[in-house]
This record gives structure tokens, sequence and C-alpha cells, in this order.
């Protein structure tokens, strides 16, 4: 056991593995010290405190905009330092910008967000600092993504340590009034963020054509919604049994949703170090072992979740009782109802990172949505009849393990996937190719023919024919049919011809990369007739482009028209075997993750 230990520690990637273990759980200790040193200054302010709390988390995602994913991403797959920092420089572009637009918010409306979060008017104070805070944390995420994707294991953990543990338990320890333990702990947060930021910023070669600003963006902005799900599974069921039975049970379950959190924060060294490492092997084509891997932290986090819950579930009474007192035991209740969610959200936390590298739709979001959705259900009928006190846990019980099911599920088709892709030749590729016309329609002919040029160049290739772009109901089950084929067909990449309504439906439809080939007219509406097609047909070609994997245009006319990504777009012919060569490589590239869209 010590020579093995002693093997891990010898490695650059042991050494960063065992130094985030145990920040994690040091940040968890000081996440515990925090609670207690506000236990101590009376029941009002721990009230209070992990209110703020629950909402700071359930507002910072907004703020954030999915930037730290997709920073520690893109970091992690470039070499080139001035890439790295213009990664860094256009997700703060982002998250700066709508961090005071928070703050003046807040200051503008504190008496209405005090009655959305405490139940009642006399909380305005609060506003303005847990603004800050909000703030600051998602400063924190982005400097955090930013070292972590750089490899900076050291300097990334003494800022989450400061973040998690250090600044909120001083805050406590020099101040005694609540809002000003805040406002301290905003502004540090702020403070400590900024200035991991600031060497890399002066540093120089910050100036570009915001590519790397635009493709942070363009990651992080459908994930958005699944973090705000996220913040919300934990805040909702707070808001809701405050105006149901006041502020001191909802304190009750805004403890027992921290405590939540915390079980899963124990996984998240596991993510930390999968997002980055996944990402890395994807973009290098480096499958050997991946999918044993995978299977054996597979089987680790699920015996550490089940652990973990009957841990606490058995010594709550006692551990309560320690942690806070006397005043702990009344709280024994309603956090042993909540933790039993622990066991599918510790889950879901330690393996959402493989489905964040892996798939270019925002795999997690998905399912947390769906999440949200039962929640809401739940919440609603427990508003609208009145249950009993323990409904709430009850209700989100049923929203976690629905999201512990949805990720367990898609890990193995994540698992399968490699192993599949692994087994194969470097270039082999299977392309669903959707045409936006019936399977005997002429108008598509030079894309069906390039479809059949795939073909002779040795890939797999599926045909979809969208038959009716104007028709609601025809694209609803267009789209049930178009997911049954990609279950049923696996294909690598989806590509599809011509912009507008076909090529928006298809990235919103697919759950594989797309490729969105514009063909002239798409773009370039001029020639278009009707009054709402032209304009509407425009934006959705935009959009479109926005969201695709990859991009390829006719001509550099029709490139010239994009609103973004420009730089990202091949400019490749549909007739000829030649140009079906190129077009079929850069599907090849998109779907095995080897462009910087991907």
């Amino acid at each position: 056991m010590i020579e093995r230990l002693s093997s891990v520690l010898r490695s650059r990637q042991g050494r960063d593995t065992v130094l985030t273990f145990l920040t994690e759980g040091l940040s968890m200790l000081g996440m515990v010290l925090v609670f207690r040193l506000a236990k101590d200054d009376g029941d009002s302010d721990f009230d209070r405190y992990v209110i703020v709390r629950r909402t700071v988390a359930f507002i910072f995602p907004v703020v954030l905009m999915g930037t730290m994913v997709g920073l520690t991403r893109f970091v992690a797959m470039k070499t080139d330092p001035v890439a790295q920092r213009r990664y860094l420089f256009g997700a703060l572009s982002w998250v700066v910008p709508l961090g005071l637009l928070l703050l003046l918010f807040s200051a503008l409306f504190p008496g209405p967000l005090s009655w959305v979060c405490f139940g009642n008017y006399s909380e305005a104070g609060l506003i303005l600092p847990s603004a800050l805070m909000t703030v600051g944390i998602a400063l924190h995420g982005v400097a955090y993504g930013f070292l972590r994707g750089r490899g900076h294991i050291v300097q990334a953990n003494a800022i989450q340590f400061l973040a998690l543990a250090g600044v909120p338990c001083l805050a406590f320890v020099l101040f005694r009034d609540l809002e000003a333990v805040l406002w301290f702990t905003g502004a540090l947060w702020t403070a400590v963020s900024l200035m991991s930021c600031v060497p890399a910023l002066l540093s120089g070669g910050l100036r570009g054509d915001g590519k790397e600003r635009a493709e942070i963006i363009r990651y992080g902005l459908p994930r958005v919604p699944g973090d705000i799900a996220l913040g919300a599974l934990l805040t909702v069921p707070v808001y809701v049994v405050v105006r149901t039975f006041g502020q001191a049970l909802g304190a009750e379950y805004a403890f027992g949703c921290t405590l939540l959190n915390l079980a899963a924060a124990a996984f998240s060294p596991v993510a930390l170090l999968l997002l980055p490492a996944i990402s890395s092997r994807l973009s290098s084509a480096q499958f050997d072992g991946l999918d044993q891997k995978l299977g054996r932290m597979l089987v680790l986090i699920t015996g550490a979740s089940i652990g973990l819950v009957l841990f606490f579930e058995l010594l709550a009474t006692p551990i309560l009782r320690i942690y806070l007192g006397d005043g702990g035991g009344k709280l024994v209740a309603v956090s042993r109802l909540v933790f039993f969610s622990a066991l599918p959200f510790a889950f879901f936390n330690g393996m959402r990172s493989l489905l964040d590298a892996y798939y270019q739709t925002p795999r997690n979001g998905v399912n947390l949505m769906t999440s949200l959705l039962v929640l809401l259900v739940g919440s609603f009928l427990h508003l609208a009849f009145r249950t009993p006190w323990f409904t709430m846990g009850i209700v989100l019980f049923a929203a976690m393990l629905w999201l512990g099911y949805a990720t367990w599920r898609d890990v193995q088709h994540v698992r399968s996937e490699i192993a599949r892709i692994g087994m194969r030749g470097a270039d082999e590729v299977h392309v669903l190719v959707v045409i936006p016309d019936t399977e005997s329609g002429q108008v598509y002919s030079s894309s069906k023919d390039q479809a059949k040029a795939f073909v002779d160049l040795g890939a797999q290739v599926t045909m979809f024919h969208l038959e009716s772009r104007t028709s609601p109901m025809h694209l609803v089950g267009s789209r049930r049919r178009l997911k049954r084929m990609v279950r049923a067909a696996r294909p690598d990449v989806v590509h599809v011809h011509y912009g507008s309504v076909a090529a928006l439906w298809t990235v919103l439809s697919s759950s594989v990369p797309v490729v969105v080939t514009f063909m002239g007219d798409d773009l370039d509406r001029r020639g278009v007739k009707g009054f709402l097609r032209r304009p509407l047909g425009a934006l959705f070609s935009q959009l479109a482009a926005f969201f695709a994997a990859g991009i390829v245009c006719v001509n550099e006319d029709v490139k010239d028209r994009l609103w973004w990504r420009a730089q990202d777009a091949a400019v490749v012919p549909v007739d000829g075997a030649a140009p079906a060569r190129r077009t079929l490589d850069h599907l090849r590239s998109v779907a095995f993750h080897r462009t910087s869209a991907a």
C-alpha cells in the first residue's frame, strides 16, 4: 500500500490528484465550520445565512454563463499560452458585464428581491452584499477553471480553499453583524479571483478576432439552463417551504440542502480531474483503456455514494448535535429526509464531467431541466393542496432520483461509444446526412451525390429525409424519427445540408455533433419571397451556425454572410470528388474532437 502511494506521488498527475482531494476535503471542513460559526451567532443569523448561501448558489450560474467548464475544456486542449489567455479574456468579457448588471439590479430593487428570497421585505439590507457574493463566486469560477485548464493545480487548489473555506470562516471571526459578513465575503472573493487572473491578462496577446470569446459562449450558453436548474433543485424547495411553513422550517430545508451539496462536493475532485483529462484524450484520440478506467470509476463512485448516505442516516443525531450543539437536534428530521437525495446527487456530481467532455450538446443540462420539471410539478401540488411538512423532501428525492438514473444511462452510452470508436480504424467514420427533401426529390441532388461520394471514400452513410419544414406537427414527428435513427445507427456526426429551419431543427434535435453546410440563399435571403420567411430564415441560419459543431460554406460569398464564426467555416463546394473528400475530412475532425470547434 505504501509503495503504491509512493509511486502515485512520484508522478505529477498523482500529486495533482492527491492535492485536489486534500483541498476538497479541507474545503468541506471549512464549509462545515462556517455554518457552525453562523449558528454560534444565533438562530436568526443562521437561518438567514443558509438562505443567502442557497440563493447565491442559485443565481451565480446566470452570471458565470457556463464559462468555467468551457474554459477548463478549451484551455486544456490548447498548448499555446497566448491562446489560453485569450480564452480567459473571452470568459471575463461575458462574466464581468453580467456581474455589474446584477449589482445594479440588486441596488435598485432590494425590497422585492428580499420578499422573493426570505418571504418578507425586512431583509433588504442583505440583498446587495449577497449580489456581490454572487459576482465574486462567479469570478472565482472563471479563475479556477483557467488555472485548472492550464495545469496550475497548486494555484487552483489554493484559491478553491480560500473561496470555499478560508474567506467565509474569516468573515465570521472578524464580524458579528451578518450584513458585514456578507460584504466582507463578497469583496474578498472578488479580489482573490481578479488577482489570480491579472498576471495572465498582463502578459499580453489578448487582441484577436474574438474566436475564443465566441467559442466560450457557444459552449457555455446552452449549459446555462442546466446550471440554473441545478441551483434551483437545491433552492426552490427552500422558497416553497418558506411560503407554506415559514422561515424557520425553510431554513432547516436550506441547511439540509447545504448538507446535500457538501456530500456531492466530496465527489467534486473526480469531476475536476476528469474533465481536462477526458477532453485531452478525446482531442488526441487516445481511447485505449479509457472505457475500463471509466468503468472502475463508475463502481467506485456508486459504492462511495451508498456508503455516505448510510453513514449519515445512521449517525445523523450525534453528528448534528456535535456539529451545532444542542440546537442541532431540531434539524435531524429534515436533514435525514433531504439527505436521502445524496445518493443520486453525489453520483451525478462525480460523473457529470464525462458527459461535459464527450457531448457537444448540454447533456447534463437536459437531464437537470427534466429533474427540475419533476420538482416544479411536486412544488405546485404542495402549494396548491398544503401537504405535510415532509412533502418537499420526497419531491426533492424523486427529482434527484431521475437525475441519477439519467446520468447513469448516459454514462453507459458514452462508455459504449468510446469502446466502439477505439476498436475501429482511425479514419473510419459514420455520417448521418440530413436532406430537407423527400427521398425522390431532386432539389438537393448534389447533396445526395456528395453523400454517395462519402461512401466511395470509405465512410458509412445513413440518410435522413426531412420532408417538411413548415408543419410544426411534422417537425415534431420528424424529431422523434431522427432520435430513433440516431439511437439505432449510432453515427459519429450529423451533416445537414442547407441552413434555415432544417439546420436549426437538426442542431436542436441531435445529441450527436452537427455540421451545417450553407448553400447560398439560406444566408443570403434577398431573393426569398415572403415577408416573414426572409428574416426568419436568416435568423434560423445564424442561430444554427452559432450552435453547430462545424460549418461548411459552398463559397466565400456565403461565408462572408455569417454573423459569427466565419473563421471556423470551411469553404468547400458541394459538387465533385475532391470537395467531397475535404468535406469528409472536416466531418471526421468534428466527430473525433480534433478541432477547436469540437
